[in-house]
């Protein structure tokens, strides 16, 4: 298959999920959540390496991606108690439906599958993201590394786990690495425009709770260590594409042209490197 029937079938599934996530009545309360075009791309690449048939690898990254957007929409549910006729409630209220909503649809899916073992694969994943996201709500961890493992998991345990399920070891760590740079990122430079980042407030709190800094000393240092990580995990997957360029020749060039985009990172990797 040429590298644009690749693109090209990727194009459709993610208008397949959209279709499905565009609810009439949700979409005009609520906001549809973005579909993570990474996790679409290595779900792809994962289950194109297996026998699984065409038919089937487009159900299961539509299911997939569709309990995605259940996850992330019921985060943004608030945990504030909130009164019954306060103006947020509508929304609230639309919110866990929507999450529910998918939730369903998901269901659905799998069950026209019919495939048992990756509905429970699916469903483990689900309940470790659940732990994990607690974890990280709580601030239950005692050091940075494991604060941002657990994100690392929140990120990626749902393509980590269909790839294990397929049998591609390959691409278990290389999901998991991929997907915490880009949600590092994206949180950087949410924080650093002004935006509120609940990953930054987790690493000031852990600081200051472990090693009792001040919150300036920690917010410089978060940075620092939000660097530090998105770095060895560009050098993971730079060792990744020298290794695999040939069997993921269109995953290599995706993931190239994205961590090239992170330009003062990339600037420190290779000098480091």
């Amino acid at each position: 298959m040429s590298v644009k029937d690749i693109y090209d079938e990727i194009k459709q599934i993610k208008a397949d999920i959209d279709e499905r996530a565009k609810h009439p009545y949700l979409i005009k309360f609520i906001d549809v959540p973005v579909i993570d075009e990474q996790k679409v791309l290595l779900l792809y690449c994962i289950l194109s390496e297996s026998k699984i048939s065409s038919d089937k690898i487009k159900q299961l990254i539509i299911a997939t991606m569709l309990i995605q957007m259940a996850l992330d929409t019921h985060e943004l549910v608030g945990i504030n108690r909130i009164e019954e006729d306060h103006p947020y409630m509508k929304q609230r209220q639309l919110t866990v439906l929507g999450g529910d909503y998918y939730s369903g649809l998901y269901y659905y899916l799998l069950a026209l599958i019919d495939d048992i073992p990756m509905l429970q694969a699916l469903s483990i994943a689900i309940k470790e993201i659940n732990e994990y996201k607690v974890a990280v709500y709580q601030r239950d961890q005692n050091n940075i590394g494991d604060f941002i493992e657990s994100v690392a998991m929140i990120e990626s345990l749902l393509v980590q786990k269909i790839a294990q399920y397929v049998g591609n070891k390959d691409m278990v760590e290389l999901s998991k690495q991929l997907l915490l740079i880009n949600k590092l990122n994206n949180e950087k430079s949410s924080y650093l425009s002004g935006g509120y980042s609940a990953f930054f407030d987790g690493i000031y709190t852990i600081q200051e709770r472990t090693r009792g800094l001040s919150k300036n000393i920690a917010r410089k240092q978060a940075l620092i260590l939000v660097d530090n990580q998105i770095i060895t995990s560009i050098h993971y997957i730079e060792s990744f594409l020298q290794n695999h360029s040939g069997t993921y020749r269109f995953l290599c060039e995706k993931i190239r042209s994205f961590i090239t985009n992170i330009d003062i990172v990339m600037e420190k990797a290779v000098k480091e490197g």
